[in-house]
């Protein structure tokens, strides 16, 4: 098992000020990408949007070394044509299985890792509101445990 810290990043601005746009529009506009989470997962719902989680390097490292639940080519998903360069910068993107834990709660998630220049990103999917569920705050730390 990978055990590390995030922080919970801020909500973006995405979107919003002419800026790209959100996960919550990019699975509207990528439906299949919805479907094969759902489909992966067993879940019975998806929460539009991810929680972003600060992680250090070294972290991202650890996991690209375990085995993805899905595996997204860049080039597949659609984005508003203005932002088009976007998922070809990505190149791809990775999904894990995960459960990220703030005290004694705990969720089970599918984190997110893009292909990208950022290279302490990642994101979290989830059937629930994990800001509400685990009550969070921008810039808290949370435990992020990965099963390899």
């Amino acid at each position: 098992m990978i055990v590390f810290q995030a922080i919970v990043g801020s909500r973006t601005s995405a979107g919003q000020s002419g800026g790209p746009p959100g996960e919550a529009e990019i699975l509207t506009l990528n439906p299949q990408r919805r479907d094969r989470i759902l489909q992966a997962t067993d879940w019975k719902d998806l929460v539009p949007g991810t929680l972003n989680l600060e992680v250090a390097k070294d972290s991202v490292h650890r996991l690209l070394l375990c085995t993805p639940v899905i595996r997204e080519k860049g080039e597949n998903v659609k984005y508003p044509p203005q932002y088009a360069q976007i998922p070809k910068l990505r190149v791809g993107y990775l999904y894990y299985w995960a459960r990220i834990r703030k005290g004694e709660r705990i969720a089970t998630v599918l984190i997110r890792r893009a292909c990208n220049p950022l290279e302490n990103r990642l994101e979290a999917f989830s059937e629930q509101k994990l800001r509400d569920s685990l009550a969070l705050s921008d810039g808290e730390s949370v435990t992020c445990e990965i099963d390899e």
